[in-house]
């Protein structure tokens, strides 16, 4: 790329690659460049992932065959976004990929915290916040919104071990709930994904 396409910016992580061209016939020559080099080395691109994509916004009104992409777990693609004056536009940029949100689900369910009952609420809070924070520092960075339905699930998980670990709330999903609420009004930081944004 240094040698053959100086002005042609790209990202690389391992063998996943983004190269960032101004129209497709700059995209197709890289393309076959680059098909052509890796093929001198017995290497060759990914028949499926390999894809031309149209960048789609408010000054990209065209359209592509795609127009989206996921790299290391951000899905890019047209999204409504707003201006510091309240304007909305169409931006083309990163939200947490819908991959990444059902393995971040399966994993907090794999945590079944609601059947913890033997656990204190300072170590639900530790255990939650061990894993989320990370999630938070990565994923959230970029258009937080499409993280919260990934951690929306906590809330629930943290109502169902009310119910199991309080016999005041074992028949009553809306007191659980109300608990959750308080708690959440009283000490608005004490979970990570409630100073996310994500409360009960």
């Amino acid at each position: 790329m240094a040698r053959t396409y100086p002005a042609v910016t790209f990202a690389r992580y391992a063998d996943d690659v983004v190269v960032h061209c101004r129209s497709q016939a700059q995209a197709e020559a890289v393309r076959d460049a680059i098909s052509a080099r890796l093929a001198e080395v017995g290497l060759e691109l990914h028949p499926v992932k390999t894809r031309i994509v149209y960048c789609k916004d408010a000054n990209r009104r065209g359209s592509g065959e795609f127009e989206e992409f996921t790299f290391l777990g951000y899905t890019f693609r047209p999204r409504l976004a707003k201006t510091g004056a309240g304007a909305f536009f169409v931006s083309f940029s990163p939200g947490v990929s819908r991959a990444a949100v059902v393995r971040i689900r399966r994993t907090i369910r794999s945590w079944r915290i609601h059947r913890r009952s033997d656990l204190t609420f300072p170590e639900i809070v530790a255990h939650i916040n061990l894993r989320v924070t990370g999630w938070i520092a990565y994923y959230g960075r970029f258009y937080k919104s499409a993280l919260y339905a990934a951690l929306r699930g906590i809330n629930t998980i943290l109502m169902r071990w009310a119910r199991r670990k309080y016999k005041s709330m074992k028949h009553s999903p809306k007191r659980a709930w109300a608990f959750l609420e308080d708690m959440a009004v009283r000490v608005p930081g004490m979970f990570a994904h409630w100073r996310f944004g994500v409360l009960p």
